[in-house]
């Protein structure tokens, strides 16, 4: 069946959209929005507010000032460049007056018109014009890297006392000697930087002191347990319930904290530390923890290269630069602790806590304390491998027979399991449709187990669909977005203004499945599905059978960005009745997902390769009837399931 489609004329060349603009730079990013012109006034566009214009979807930016004036290599414009924004620099202060904020606007070798009058016109920025301005600008370092120098020597007269000898940092409440600490600083691409810590914030659990701004990106958990630090600038204050749900709240630098911020502090009813002190909040922050002797100082946002400290525009630069001298080996950037994370096979290691958690899961008890309480190491250690029951013991996909034989105990244990998995199931399921989802990379043999498994518990899996990769490919996200937009509005319902993957989601959920799925395919779902075979952005393994009310996703391989596979189980959380994510122990991307601070409609259960996995995700498909929620596998268990 062939999908209507709508015809937009376009008789004049170039590229449309909406013109933004507004002063300073961090004012307007707020207001941009996917397919927005951006409008600047600002010399040497850094990496940092750079990433912050790409997130929003612009098409372009035009910028009154040059992109780069030749004093260092700034990062801003090849940041652009690479998200495959246009960029046009050297309008003028009076060419941006004409580019009026909310008029649309037509962009053509470096020209903006309105229609066919050109408005104004400035340098369209290649790579090879841009190369050339860097490596220009590689000769105007020398001279900032003296002011630089200067200014810090100045500083380390100033706050001797603060930054070699600790004096006047306060003491904090919360103990943090000994443990690890991070430190969360607003950044654009901050998202992705406690992504990359998803898995040392669960198993080392961090003190966590955010700055400013910062806290509003943290789990309401985090928040809780959490460490604020506030600048005098209360514009850049979290909300309210933000503050006062912390553990304790810092001010710095207390000596020259507006009157303004202490009244806001006190109408709220919290009472600051104060931190007497010219430093920059950020910098403060890192004192704060080091003063408390911590074991090591994780820093997420802030900046880590001399590149970093010539970009950033505020003042105090040189306290940045110091502040991290003063901590030397302590701290480590966000970005490095994913690489240097011990990676364990946690089949071995954590099977029998698992399998606590499985257990736990069945009969509504803390997984936690269930764990706590019933030491399974004796039993593990006491099975004997019967020979004449091979069938149960038999390893699944990822457990080679060979490796089962040469490992006797893990043997055992996968017997074990799989014996409590054939008493656990039966009857989790019954009467309940799945609809399995499988994302690229996604092994078969496991897939195939894990529909096993839930036909065991009772249930009736309505098909296995394969996500294709053309489905996620950023080059095809123009595509996707238009056909996600049309399918929404035909199926009559989802949001078509939410984001590309999270509106497809919505499709793929609502088509496949639903909070109230119907007992078989209705016309729009059929189009819908029509669509996506067609356009090569899922593959139906068989043909499906209906609707399901339960959706089974299956991670395949690590994606480099997470963001069309986040905005894909997003979507599919919000059009189904329950959802769980399973995925192999150690996948990257589970860890972004359960970082998020999704509502209770999003579970999930690592380890699939193994035998526990595999009992574990239909139980947790049966808990999400009726509690929903909850982290589940080889190292997801601590707590989460509550009765």
């Amino acid at each position: 069946m062939r999908l209507p489609t709508r015809q937009i004329p376009s008789v004049l060349p170039g590229i449309r959209g909406t013109l933004r603009a507004g002063r300073p730079t961090r004012a307007l990013i707020p207001r941009l929005k996917e397919g927005d012109i951006a409008v600047i006034d600002h010399v040497d566009l850094d990496r940092s507010t750079a990433l912050a214009i790409a997130a929003k979807g612009v098409i372009a930016v035009v910028n009154a000032q040059p992109m780069v004036s030749g004093r260092y290599p700034n990062r801003g414009p090849q940041t652009l460049a690479d998200a495959g924004i246009e960029v046009i620099d050297r309008i003028g202060e009076a060419g941006q007056e004409l580019l009026v904020d909310g008029r649309k606007a037509r962009i053509l070798d470096g020209e903006i018109f309105d229609g066919e009058r050109l408005l104004t016109a400035g340098r369209a920025l290649d790579q090879e014009s841009l190369d050339k301005d860097l490596e220009d600008a590689k000769r105007g370092l020398s001279s900032h890297l003296d002011l630089f120098t200067h200014n810090s020597s100045e500083l380390l007269k100033r706050e001797e006392e603060v930054l070699l000898h600790g004096n006047g940092v306060p003491p904090l409440d919360t103990p943090l000697a000994g443990r690890p600490v991070v430190v969360v600083a607003d950044h654009p691409d901050l998202d992705r930087l406690l992504g990359d810590l998803a898995g040392f914030l669960r198993e080392q659990r961090p003190a966590i002191i955010a700055v400013g701004p910062a806290a509003k990106r943290l789990t309401k958990k985090q928040v809780r347990h959490a460490v604020v630090v506030l600048g005098p600038d209360t514009d850049s204050y979290p909300e309210p319930k933000v503050l006062t749900s912390a553990a304790e709240v810092v001010l710095a630098p207390g000596a020259s904290a507006s009157e303004n911020a202490t009244e806001l502090l006190d109408r709220i009813g919290v009472q600051p530390k104060r931190f007497d002190s010219a430093l920059a909040p950020e910098d403060a922050a890192l004192l704060v923890a080091y003063a408390q002797h911590p074991s090591l100082v994780v820093g997420a946002g802030l900046s880590t290269t001399l590149t970093d400290f010539l970009e950033d525009q505020r003042p105090g630069l040189a306290g940045t630069y110091l502040t991290r001298l003063a901590l030397g080996p302590t701290l480590i950037d966000a970005s490095a602790v994913r690489a240097v994370r011990r990676k364990e096979p946690r089949s071995r290691r954590l099977v029998l806590p698992v399998l606590a958690a499985v257990t736990a899961l069945a009969i509504g008890v803390p997984a936690g304390v269930w764990a706590a309480d019933h030491d399974l190491t004796a039993i593990g250690g006491g099975i004997v491998n019967r020979a004449d029951d091979g069938a149960a013991a038999s390893p699944t996909s990822g457990e080679s027979e060979t490796k089962a034989a040469k490992d006797p105990q893990q043997s055992a244990e996968a017997q074990f399991v799989a014996e409590a998995g054939d008493t656990l199931l039966p009857g989790r399921l019954t009467g309940q449709k799945v609809a399995v989802v499988t994302l690229p990379g996604a092994d078969q043999k496991t897939v195939a187990a894990l529909t096993g498994k839930i036909k065991t518990a009772g249930g009736e899996t309505t098909g296995v669909l394969d996500v294709r990769p053309n489905l996620l490919d950023p080059d095809r996200k123009q595509y996707v977005d238009s056909l996600a937009t049309q399918l929404v509005k035909q199926l009559g319902r989802g949001d078509t203004k939410q984001a590309t993957y999270q509106r497809m989601g919505q499709v793929i959920g609502e088509t496949y499945a639903g909070t109230k799925p119907p007992t078989a395919f209705d016309q729009p779902a059929k189009t819908a599905a029509v669509a996506l075979l067609t356009g090569d952005l899922v593959k139906a393994q068989g043909r499906p059978t209906g609707p399901a009310g339960l959706v089974l996703v299956v991670l395949g391989e690590d994606s480099e960005d997470t963001t069309a596979v986040e905005g894909l189980v997003e979507g599919l959380g919000a059009t189904t009745k329950g959802l769980v994510v399973t995925a192999p122990a150690g996948s990257e991307d589970l860890e972004t997902l359960r970082a998020n601070d999704w509502p209770g409609w999003f579970a999930s259960v690592d380890g699939i390769e193994t035998t526990t996995g595999q009992i574990a995700a239909p139980l947790a498909l049966a808990r999400q009837r009726s509690q929903q929620g909850g982290d589940f596998g080889a190292s997801g268990f601590g707590g989460l399931l509550k009765r």
